[in-house]
C-alpha cells in the first residue's frame, strides 16, 4: 500500500488486510512497533491508516499543544451501526464538536461539580463492607462486589439514591454495562434504559432529560446516562480489583498502607475523602497501581481534523491516532524499573508528599481526556482505604500465584481471581 509523505515509519501492509499483528495484547504489539519504529510510528489496518503515538512527549504535542486538531473521536463501523446520526447521538465518548461540547458541559454541571463526593457516600459503604465481614475470610471473586458498590456509589452521587445489592433490575443493568466494557460493544441494552428511566424519575434530572431531548435525542440521553455510570463504575472498579491483588502479592506494601491508615484515622471511623491529603502513602500506592496497570491501556481512538505535523512528520487529515498509555507507563526514559511495582516513586525522600510525573497519564491527557478523572479518583481512594482499614488481603493457599497480564478489552482487568478477605 502506497504511503502519504513525510508519514512516520512503519511496517510494510498488506493490500486491502493491512499489517498483522503477532501479540495477542494490542498495547505491546504496538510497543514492539515503537521499538523497531520509534516512538511514532504508521500502520494500515484494512482501509484505515493508524499513527501510534508511544512516548510522553509525542502525546504531549499532539493532545495538548495540538490539540484542536487531535480532540474529533474516530466512530468505529460497529459503533455507527449501532448508533442511528451517530456523529449527533454519540453521547460524550464518541461525538464531535458542537455536540461533544455541550454534552460534556451538561455532564460537569449536572453531576461532577453539582454532587461532589463526600463522607455521606462513605458512609453508604457500611452495607458493602458488611457483606465482605460476612464471608469470614473465605475466597471470594472480589470483581462482582466491587461493580456493585462502585456503581451505587455513582447513583448515589448523580441520582440521589441507591440500590439494594440483590435488586433484580440493578443486577441486570449492572452486567450489561460490565459487557461493554469487557467486550467493547457500544449497543445500550433495553435494561439499562429501563433502570435509567426508573432512577431519574423524581429526581432533577427528568427536568434536564426532558431540557435536552429539545436538540437530542432521548437516546442520546440514554448514552450521557451511560457515560455517568463509566466515569465512575468500571474505571474504580478495575482499579480496586488489581489494587487488592497486588497488595495480596507485595503484603509489605499492604502493611505499610494499613500502618499509616492506622496511624492517622484508627478504627474508630472510617476514612474519608478529607483524609487523604495526611495519606501520601496511600494515595502513592493508587497512582502506582494505575501506573503499572492502566484500565484503559490504550486511549480512545482519537482522529486528526486537519493535516498536522508531530516533530519532522505529517499527519494527513482523517488520520486515527491512538495514544499508547500503555507504553508511557512502562517507558524506563520515565521511570527507573517500570515493571517493578514499588509506590514509593510517587513520594518524596521523606515520604511525607506524594510527588507527581507528568509521565503518569492513566486517564489520557488534552482536551478529550476522561472527564470523570477527579470522581474516579476520589472515588478509588474511598473503596480503597475503606478496604484495607478493614480486612488484610491474601492468596487462597491454593493459589500462591496468579496472572498480572491482565483480561484484554476495551477495558483491562485483572483474570478472574479468589481472593481472601480477613477481618482486621
Amino acid at each position: 500500500v502506497r504511503r502519504p509523505k513525510n508519514l512516520p515509519p512503519g511496517p510494510w501492509s498488506l493490500p486491502i488486510i493491512g499489517y498483522r499483528f503477532d501479540s495477542g495484547l494490542i498495547h505491546e504489539a504496538f510497543v514492539d512497533l515503537a521499538r523497531k519504529y520509534g516512538p511514532v510510528s504508521s500502520v494500515r489496518r484494512g482501509p484505515f491508516l493508524f499513527v501510534v503515538l508511544n512516548d510522553r512527549a509525542s502525546m504531549k504535542q499532539a493532545l495538548v499543544k495540538s490539540g484542536e486538531f487531535f480532540s474529533d473521536r474516530f466512530v468505529p463501523g460497529h459503533i455507527r451501526w449501532g448508533i442511528p446520526d451517530a456523529e449527533k447521538n454519540a453521547a460524550i465518548v464518541w461525538s464531535n464538536g458542537k455536540p461533544w461540547d455541550d454534552q460534556r458541559k451538561f455532564f460537569a454541571l449536572s453531576a461532577l461539580v453539582r454532587r461532589a463526593l463526600s463522607l455521606r457516600s462513605t458512609l453508604r459503604l457500611v452495607i458493602w463492607l458488611t457483606e465482605i465481614k460476612a464471608l469470614h475470610g473465605e475466597p471470594m471473586d472480589p470483581s462482582a462486589l466491587l461493580n456493585k458498590a462502585t456503581a451505587n456509589i455513582i447513583v448515589q452521587l448523580v441520582f440521589g439514591r441507591r440500590y439494594e445489592y440483590d435488586d433484580p433490575e440493578f443486577i441486570g443493568a449492572l452486567q450489561a454495562m460490565v459487557d461493554i466494557f469487557r467486550t467493547s460493544s457500544c449497543l445500550i441494552s433495553t435494561t439499562i434504559k429501563k433502570l435509567s428511566r426508573k432512577i431519574i424519575s423524581g429526581t432533577s434530572l427528568t427536568r434536564i432529560a426532558h431540557d435536552i431531548s429539545k436538540d437530542y435525542s432521548m437516546d442520546t440521553f440514554w448514552r450521557i446516562v451511560l457515560d455517568f455510570f463509566a466515569a465512575g463504575t468500571e474505571t474504580t472498579a478495575v482499579v480496586t480489583s488489581w489494587a487488592i491483588l497486588y497488595l495480596a502479592v507485595y503484603p509489605d506494601v499492604q502493611k505499610k498502607v494499613q500502618n499509616e491508615l492506622d496511624a492517622v484515622v484508627g478504627r474508630g471511623r472510617q476514612p474519608n475523602t478529607s483524609d487523604r491529603p495526611n495519606l501520601p502513602y496511600c494515595d502513592a500506592t493508587l497512582m502506582e497501581v494505575m501506573r503499572i496497570r492502566p484500565v484503559l491501556p490504550v486511549a480512545l481512538p482519537h482522529m486528526t481534523s486537519a493535516d498536522v505535523s508531530i516533530g519532522p512528520y505529517t499527519i494527513p487529515k482523517g488520520t486515527i491516532v491512538i495514544p499508547n498509555l500503555w507504553a508511557v507507563h512502562h517507558d524506563p526514559k520515565e521511570w527507573c524499573n517500570p515493571h517493578l511495582f514499588n509506590p514509593d516513586r510517587f513520594l518524596s525522600a521523606d515520604g511525607q508528599t506524594v510527588v507527581k510525573n507528568e509521565a503518569w497519564m492513566p486517564f489520557s491527557i488534552g482536551r478529550r481526556d476522561c472527564l470523570g478523572v477527579q470522581l474516579a479518583k476520589m472515588e478509588s481512594f474511598l473503596l480503597f482505604t475503606n478496604l484495607f482499614q478493614q480486612f488484610e488481603f491474601k492468596l487462597p493457599p491454593d493459589q500462591p500465584t496468579h496472572s498480572m497480564r491482565g483480561h484484554p478489552g476495551l477495558s483491562m482487568p485483572p483474570e478472574s481471581y479468589k481472593i481472601c478477605a480477613i477481618e482486621r
